[in-house]
């Protein structure tokens, strides 16, 4: 059983004879008791800090395993995340490529397709273009020989009046009254004379109405002649 500091105090020795003077061993026991308490104070300190040290020893061991737990489950969660990252960055990757594959071969089955149909349209124009162009030449060679031929028809009729005006007929026709009077008929003749005076102001005074008759009847006569062309070449 452990001494306690009471045990020291109440402690009592026999008196005998030539024995160790008593007040001198009292206070000696006193000085030893509060020693004595003093160490056991500082020993009962001691196993409390010695005990809460343990305990958080215990606690930082316990933390520790934790720690080193957490550390692997860390470390294996890290390695199967990192696994299953790689499969699917590879099945992403294989994906997108499949993917860029496919759009790749429908983008090329559609430029084949548009180049298809480009050339059958520009073949189609082309054939188009050229059967336009045969058409519109042998539309250009027909109205050329119709025109050849209205040329020769026009210039045929013409020089047919031409030489109808020329005969010697008109100028039986057109020369003057009074060349048909004698010189015996001097009345006849001062009447025409006096007639042609008037008739000379009248052409006078009339000149620009007959001239405007006159070109109306050239247009007249340019139409007949255009619209005989038209028959012709129908």
């Amino acid at each position: 059983m452990a001494l306690t500091p009471l045990d020291i105090q109440n402690k009592s020795f026999q008196t005998k004879m030539r024995g160790y003077e008593k007040d001198e061993v009292d206070d000696f026991l006193d000085l030893i008791v509060r020693d004595y308490e003093d160490a056991v104070q500082k020993n009962r300190e001691l196993e409390k800090a010695l005990k809460h040290a343990e305990e958080k020893l215990e606690y930082f061991n316990e933390l520790k395993d934790a720690l080193n737990q957490s550390i692997i489950v860390a470390q294996d969660t890290a390695d199967k995340v990192k696994t299953s990252a790689s499969k699917e960055s590879e099945v992403i990757v294989t994906s997108a490529q499949n993917k860029a594959n496919e759009m790749v071969a429908k983008a090329e089955k559609r430029a084949d397709s548009l180049t298809r149909a480009a050339e059958e349209k520009a073949k189609e124009i082309l054939t188009e273009a050229t059967e336009n162009a045969r058409q519109l030449a042998v539309e250009t060679n027909d109205l050329k020989k119709k025109t050849r031929v209205f040329h020769n028809s026009l210039s045929l009729m013409l020089e047919t009046q031409l030489n109808q005006v020329k005969s010697p007929e008109w100028e039986e026709i057109l020369a003057p009254f009074s060349s048909y009077v004698q010189d015996s008929h001097q009345v006849i003749r001062e009447v025409l004379a006096k007639e042609l005076d008037n008739e000379n102001e009248s052409e006078v005074n009339s000149s620009q109405v007959t001239d405007n008759e006159t070109d109306y009847t050239v247009l007249e006569a340019n139409e007949k002649v255009v619209h005989v062309s038209d028959n012709e070449n129908n």
